[in-house]
């Protein structure tokens, strides 16, 4: 497939960017908002710009970690599934193409100033050098919208200047709110629409020069610009007329112009408003084009929204249709109503950007790698939902349920109709929430790399962030006691990324592999390395643990982020079905392990517990101790108890495994070992051998006592614990596993025995 060519810089994306925000918005909302809330206008365009600020961040976030045409659909499709990105790209699409239409409509009341040509045919003949304009390039595009830019900026601070020598008033600002605050944030909410364009800019990250530099300069730039340009207009012009003259004008700039330059002011104004509204409209044709051409590269519409011109290489198709559509508004729509809708729906993205870098950072998507992060994250997102919520509701129950039937519930049905034919991805929330598919789907298509004709005793999936895979595989060997290791380093892409564009493998993975080839020699253990690429990584790594056969799954720990809160890891699905026992290990740097920690906590995984330290006890020529927390105030005979359960622990367990290797004798193994007289291999095989000293911890905090007692040994060893009543709580804030994987002074092997094995 073509793609588009980067040829915009930061001067050209903050073009863009303002020239999507610099229209209708500027010449004729004001006078709207003045109704409302007087002379405090200024302060409503600032408040709106606060708000619009965490999306932007958001959303300059996004872009470069998915710099791609489409924008917000994309972003919202990889994170919510298609269909949520269906209806996001398809409201997104129609509700900026109106927009535009809008503008193309209200250039028109500037436009009767100087003319009596029907506004109708001028702006269908606009809308069509427009389309010619977008097809030609976005490089020809960018260069009428840098002039437009200019003239406008150029021609509104001339004005101002002008109008703050000769014609402000200070006592008509001498009341800030002169209306109360509920109406002030009313104005707030209908001038937000304003700054919807700031962020449009993103749908054309794919044709942009280093998209992760200039993208959220140029957005966070615009805003800013923007922001200051809004405030100081509507601050001088309620300085500069009555409040009478203000209120629902619909040519307060036109007057603004006559007041500053008398009849040749008001007719540059007039020009000024036709350029401005006429570039917001190209604009709109330009991003709005990009949604539906990256829909049809996920198959969520017809193919020719994503074809190419084979000589300008942009979407002809998408361009043309934006344009048609626009058309028909232009000639038979009311677009008021229609605008509201759209604000009301930008509104609602603006909060699904914001929650979608929330979930995208605790999933902890590997792919998921923006070169530029927000800052104040999660309080920033936060901060953005809260309000988005606030404007939204100023806005009314009707605009609210208007935007639900026109825009939410056709993109629904669209889906349903036609992109669920085409589609099997889930998003970041499918691939990350419940998994009962895992158990019905075909396996991941590049598993087909590993050997399943031989099972492996153990499994070390590697994800590229290990602090040290040595040291993780060795566990594994350890693990594995002379049968088979199976290496799987996994990749993971996002669900759009085709398994073709994927290359033969980074020079990190072929570096591992040589150091993993190394240690099989070094160590004589059989090792496979197999790298896999994958869009589902819990999906790969349950498929290959059951085609294996294995006994355990190991993965290292990968912590509880500091001052962080994490929805959902890899295995959290996982943990409660995997096929066979999982491990988890911390690396604390020690690399001989010679006295071993066994926490035994009286639950259902202290006999894994137990046979696990054994045996790393043997393969490692370890001691091990047996240690349980007790209350330091706890009364001798209670301290007596607790040592008499641990020996009775050791001995019940002792019996047990006894029981259990005397009914192994019988097996082929041990068989072959007593015919070829190997005897000493095979009393090994048939009986354990236990060897633990008991220690009581006394303290007053569990897992103080446990950390501090960590600082005598190399490995801690204790069981998993059942946290499925409190799920919720802990994976926002982690749990005791956590804290004392986290604290330990020595390396950590906790493991979890699964029933299903």
């Amino acid at each position: 497939m073509k793609k588009l060519e980067r040829n915009l810089g930061l001067l050209s994306v903050i073009a863009i960017s303002i020239s999507a925000m610099l229209g209708s918005e500027l010449f004729i909302l004001p006078g709207i908002a003045f109704a409302k809330t007087g002379n405090s206008v200024w302060l409503a365009y600032l408040i709106a710009a606060s708000c619009a600020l965490p999306a932007c961040f958001s959303k300059s976030e996004l872009a470069t970690a998915m710099p791609t045409s489409g924008g917000t659909y994309v972003y919202l499709d990889r994170t919510f599934g298609p269909l949520i990105g269906t209806v996001a790209g398809l409201g997104l699409w129609f509700s900026i193409l109106l927009k535009s239409a809008f503008a193309l409509v209200g250039f028109s009341t500037y436009l009767k100033i100087m003319t009596d040509i029907n506004s109708t045919i001028t702006g269908l003949c606009l809308l069509l050098a427009i389309i010619i304009l977008n097809i030609l390039g976005t490089g020809k595009v960018s260069t009428v919208l840098k002039i437009v830019v200019i003239i406008t900026f150029s021609s509104l601070i001339f004005f101002e200047l002008n109008a703050v020598i000769f014609h402000f008033v200070p006592k008509r600002m001498s009341v800030l709110m002169p209306n109360n605050f509920q109406d002030l944030i009313s104005a707030a909410s209908l001038v937000f629409v304003s700054y919807a364009g700031v962020t449009k800019v993103a749908a054309i990250a794919e044709e942009i020069k280093d998209p992760e530099k200039n993208l959220p300069r140029g957005i966070l730039l615009s805003l800013l610009i923007v922001a200051a340009l809004y405030g100081s207009v509507t601050f001088i012009l309620a300085g500069s007329f009555p409040k009478e003259s203000l209120s629902s004008n619909s040519l307060l700039l036109y007057d603004f112009g006559n007041l500053i330059g008398n009849k040749w002011g008001g007719y540059v104004m007039a020009v000024v408003g036709i350029l401005c509204m006429t570039s917001m409209a190209n604009t709109g044709i330009l991003a709005g084009s990009r949604f539906p051409f990256a829909m049809a590269r996920a198959q969520l519409v017809p193919s020719y929204f994503g074809k190419l011109h084979s000589k300008y290489l942009t979407p002809v198709w998408s361009i043309i249709i934006s344009g048609f559509i626009i058309g028909l508004a232009i000639t038979f729509l009311d677009m008021e109503v229609i605008v509201k809708l759209g604000s009301a729906f930008l509104l609602c993205i603006y909060m699904a950007e914001n929650f979608a870098v929330i979930v995208l950072r605790e999933s902890r998507a590997q792919w998921y790698n923006p070169t530029y992060k927000s800052p104040l994250y999660p309080l920033m997102q936060v901060f953005g939902i809260l309000t988005g919520l606030v404007l939204l509701s100023s806005m009314g129950l009707s605009i609210i349920g208007k935007c639900l039937g026109a825009i939410v519930f056709p993109g629904i049905i669209f889906y349903l109709l036609y992109g669920r034919k085409y589609t099997t991805r889930k998003g970041i929330l499918g691939i990350r929430g419940p998994r009962p598919d895992l158990v019905k789907d075909d396996q991941p298509k590049r598993i087909e790399v590993i050997d399943l004709s031989v099972d492996a005793m153990v499994v070390v999936p590697l994800f590229g962030k290990e602090r040290s895979p040595e040291m993780l595989i060795e566990m594994g060997a350890a693990l594995a006691d002379g049968k088979k290791l199976e290496i799987a380093h996994l990749t993971e892409i996002p669900e759009q990324t085709d398994y073709d564009d994927i290359g033969e493998g980074s020079s990190f993975i072929t570096s591992l592999r040589r150091r993993v080839i190394a240690m099989a020699i070094d160590h004589k253990i059989p090792v496979v390395f197999d790298p896999i690429v994958t869009h589902d990584i819990s999906k790969s790594i349950y498929t290959i643990g059951q085609r294996l056969h294995c006994r355990w799954l190991l993965i290292e720990w990968s912590g509880q982020s500091t001052g962080t809160f994490t929805l959902h890891n890899p295995l959290d699905w996982l943990r409660d079905h995997l096929n066979c026992n999982l491990a988890i290990f911390r690396d604390a740097g020690v690399r001989y392990i010679r006295k071993i920690m066994v926490i035994i906590d009286n639950n259902s995984q202290d006999d894994l517990v137990a046979e696990t330290s054994e045996h790393l006890g043997q393969v490692h020529r370890a001691e091990v101790t047996l240690v349980q927390f007790i209350d330091s105030n706890v009364t001798d005979s209670t301290l007596q108890k607790v040592i008499n359960n641990l020996e009775n622990f050791k001995k019940e367990y002792l019996k047990n495994k006894e029981i259990k290797f005397q009914k192994d004798a019988r097996d082929n193994e041990y068989q072959l070992f007593k015919e070829k007289e190997m005897l000493a291999e095979a009393n090994s095989f048939a009986r354990p051998s236990l060897n633990w000293s008991v220690k009581i911890l006394k303290g007053k905090n569990k897992i103080e006592t446990y950390i501090d007692a960590s600082a005598d040994f190399d490995l801690m060893v204790f069981g998993m614990q059942d946290f499925s009543r409190r799920k919720f709580f802990f994976k926002l804030f982690g749990n005791q596993d956590d804290q004392l994987t986290q604290g330990a002074n020595c390396s950590v092997l906790k493991v979890k025995e699964n029933k299903l094995i």
